[in-house]
């Protein structure tokens, strides 16, 4: 058995799990949504917990258990999304339409709650119709936009950030005119760029995700690396950028104090998509409250930390006059 926070479960959209008070008496089953108010009757209970498949367990109840839960948690796609239980924000300014950004923000959710309870394959395929769906679908509304403010999904940080340094990394390589499928590679590193966090435990035994800054955790660049290679078996290079996205042109990241050319080109990519999208989450030290401020911080640090041609492709794509208060456009 382990102990499950309230502040897990508060990740959480569809319980992975079955969950149990200290008498071990069933309180809920996986599958069900956890809407606010069972979040809130969950606050009652001093203690919850999962079985996490005892010793005492036979190994066919085992793996009976484990496939009805990878069935619950699975059984879904994006054409058959069902999200009129999800409650979430929207951009008001994006040029998708509200249910559709609704629609990626819970199907990447979904996806992600598959990755961090160890389901990789499962968790990978659905990415790889992610990536299409966004190269088909996604970029053929967001070409059009001249404004940072209107690619961007608003809410979450933990379902929106890895969408938007995807979205944009995508978009900067179609500007540098790399191949379709170069191009469908950088968003799949975009979408994994974080991944090893997903490996990393907090002080109450639940998963950081993504809700804890990047240089509280700076093993999560290692984690990724390794995730993607061994456990996802994908190309180096999206590896490569999971584990080199923190250095910076000047020598002065991590993990290795890379500079200049030694960084990947998907890492330099994603490192620029990466801190913009930081920038206007207030998850830096430059504060910025609007994508003009924040174009402007990103010039001011310029190729110290940023190469300077994945910079000005990043920076041409977008106008100055988009000076639209960031919290004005939550809907």
């Amino acid at each position: 058995m382990r102990i499950v926070s309230s502040k897990e479960l508060s990740t959480y959209k569809i319980l992975p799990f079955d969950l149990y008070n200290e008498l071990n008496q069933k309180i809920l089953g996986a599958g069900e949504v956890l809407t606010p108010g069972k979040l809130i009757m969950l606050k009652n209970y001093p203690k919850m917990f999962t079985e996490e498949f005892s010793a005492e367990s036979t190994k066919g109840e085992k793996n009976s258990s484990s496939r009805a839960t990878l069935k619950k948690l699975a059984g879904f796609s994006y054409d058959t999304l069902d999200i009129s239980d999800f409650e979430t924000v929207t951009n008001r300014d994006n040029i998708l339409k509200s249910d559709v950004q609704i629609k990626i923000k819970y199907y990447f959710k979904r996806t992600h709650d598959l990755f961090t309870l160890g389901y990789y394959e499962e968790g990978l395929l659905k990415l790889n119709s992610l990536v299409s769906i966004i190269i088909s679908d996604v970029f053929k509304q967001l070409i059009k936009s001249k404004k940072g403010s209107q690619v961007r999904f608003l809410g979450e940080y933990e379902i929106c950030h890895p969408l938007n340094v995807a979205i944009i990394s995508g978009l900067i390589a179609k500007k540098l005119e790399y191949p379709n499928t170069t191009v469908e590679q950088v968003i799949m590193a975009g979408l994994l760029h974080d991944i090893g966090k997903v490996a990393i435990k907090l002080s109450d035994g639940s998963s950081s995700l993504l809700t804890v800054n990047e240089d509280e955790v700076l093993e999560h660049t290692t984690l990724g690396y390794d995730l993607i290679k061994n456990k996802l078996h994908l190309a180096e290079e999206i590896a490569t950028a999971a584990l080199e996205h923190h250095e910076n042109n000047d020598g002065s990241g991590y993990p290795q104090g890379f500079s200049n050319d030694t960084i990947s080109e998907f890492a330099q990519i994603i490192n620029v998509a990466n801190y913009y999208d930081n920038l206007a989450y207030n998850r830096t030290a430059n504060p910025v409250s609007t994508n003009r401020e924040a174009l402007r911080a990103m010039l001011e640090i310029g190729t110290k930390r940023f190469s300077a041609r994945m910079l000005y492709t990043f920076v041409h794509m977008f106008n100055y006059d988009d000076s639209k208060e960031f919290n004005d456009m939550i809907l």
